[in-house]
């Protein structure tokens, strides 16, 4: 199955979060095929500085060493804008949420791993993180 790993996902992972479960769905996740987009790379880069106060160097060898090698990062363009438009209106979602669902229905892929329960409101599976 075909999985996309939401930036709150790749940021546990990026901070260091010690958890089992973490380990066991990004192994899992690795073992099917793994996605994300250029828009989760960036929150990742964002929220990983901002909010945990990991320096950009740090996390960018963490996207080089650990999520290069595994993960197939999708671009985003006038395909996936047209999709979010409609995303945002039929799900109520977040545009960036909008835009996640959209690189997922424009490359067929079936679930993703998060913590945010707007993607409850679509059609994809959930594969939720529970660390706390």
């Amino acid at each position: 199955m075909k999985v996309f790993l939401d930036a709150s996902f790749l940021i546990y992972l990026n901070i260091g979060v010690k958890d089992e479960r973490l380990d066991k769905l990004f192994k899992r996740a690795l073992s099917e095929e793994a996605y994300t987009d250029v828009l989760a790379i960036d929150e990742l880069l964002y929220v990983s500085k901002r909010k945990y106060r990991v320096p950009y160097e740090e996390t960018v060898a963490f996207i080089d060493d650990v999520i290069l090698p595994a993960v197939e990062i999708l671009p985003i363009g006038l395909q996936e804008y047209l999709k979010m438009r409609s995303n945002v209106l039929k799900y109520n979602l977040k545009p960036s949420d909008a835009i996640h669902l959209a690189v997922m229905e424009n490359n067929g892929i079936q679930a993703i791993i998060t913590e945010d329960a707007d993607f409850q409101r679509t059609p994809v599976k959930v594969i939720w993180i529970d660390v706390r």
